[in-house]
């Protein structure tokens, strides 16, 4: 369910309404007066909440009113589901949720802000935001409505932060964005559909955050970063990601939506992922490493696509004799 700190329910959609929406086909007769009045995953739905099922669910709600494929509708609407038939059901979920919840406006108001905090000249805190003892809030820094700061956070100049909570001691550097909408988008039958967000960004205590990075909101859940994270310059972490504490990134780092990564790992310069990995604890990546696959805890991996460091600098070692052996041919020839 949206956090009602960040977010604001704007009116339930019939089930009629959800077919013009949606472009989906309720071929059953829902029951009179049913509609979506709340957004979830179908991992934790409630009667009368909107999702979408791209395979089988798991134990669905009686109730949940669930966009699927046409060979998943049966097994749905005989767990009780009240179904919508679609082609693409993250389409129908994109096109009509929004109606439903919509994020909250920057507001001028009333914030919680402690008297020991430092609030610059210029800096925005909208209605509804909490900042700590001790805080700092530069100038020219947005807050938005329902965010919480910690106590001795520092948030330098021109940051943006929506949709978050920002733990003790915390410092975010200039310029980064945290708690935008990720980059979800699904093709529509004439048009690109940028899918809405209902999560949240969770930044845990003692972390450092440096300047022009970009930390996606969760689409359902919560985008989070342990504590004692160290995040460097720009880096991009993507919707539904969840960092352990402990872990470092250089430089350039880009984390695809819902990867899982373990504590105290360490990542170097333009290293990135694909969507839904897990990378272990302790997991060291080289510079330019792009990981593909799950890495198990305490490894050392390099290259792209990534693999074993051992692995990975033995195909240099070969690569580089093979140039090598070509190179005195190529002379030998000219001679």
């Amino acid at each position: 369910m949206a956090d009602l700190r960040f977010y604001e329910s704007a009116r339930p959609l019939s089930i009629q309404e959800l077919e013009t929406l949606s472009g989906a086909s309720f071929e059953e007769l829902a029951p009179k007066g049913v509609c979506a009045s709340g957004v979830a995953p179908i991992e934790d739905m409630q009667a009368g909440h909107l999702g979408y099922a791209e395979r089988k669910a798991e134990n669905p709600v009686p109730g949940a009113i669930i966009f699927t494929k046409p060979d998943l509708a049966d097994s749905l609407r005989a767990a009780g589901c009240v179904v919508g038939v679609t082609g693409n059901p993250r389409a129908a979920f994109a096109r009509s949720a929004g109606t439903i919840f919509r994020l909250k406006e920057l507001e001028a108001g009333d914030a919680e802000i402690h008297p020991t905090a430092r609030i610059f000249p210029g800096a925005f805190i909208s209605a509804g935001a909490k900042i700590g003892p001790n805080a700092i809030i530069e100038p020219n820094v947005v807050i938005g409505p329902g965010v919480e700061i910690g106590e001795a956070a520092i948030i330098h100049a021109n940051a943006v932060i929506t949709c978050a909570t920002i733990g003790a001691r915390t410092k975010i550097g200039s310029c980064t964005v945290i708690g935008k909408s990720g980059f979800a988008v699904v093709l529509g039958a004439e048009q690109r559909i940028k899918v809405p967000h209902f999560g949240r960004a969770i930044i845990g205590s003692d972390v450092s955050i440096g300047a022009s990075c970009s930390i996606d909101r969760g689409l359902f859940d919560d985008t989070s970063i342990g504590d004692n994270c160290q995040i460097d310059n720009f880096c991009q972490i993507a919707h539904n990601v969840q960092i352990g504490s402990g872990t470092v990134m250089a430089a350039f780092a880009g984390i695809s939506g819902s990867t899982r990564i373990g504590r105290n790992c360490l990542f170097a310069g333009r290293c990135a992922t694909t969507d839904n990995i897990t990378i272990g604890n302790d997991v060291i990546l080289l510079a330019d490493t792009a990981a593909m696959y799950d890495i198990p805890d305490g490894e050392r991996w390099g290259g792209s696509p990534a693999m074993p460091a051992r692995n990975f600098l033995r195909q240099l070692t070969q690569l580089r004799k093979l140039s090598g052996i070509k190179g005195a041919q190529g002379k030998k020839a000219r001679r």
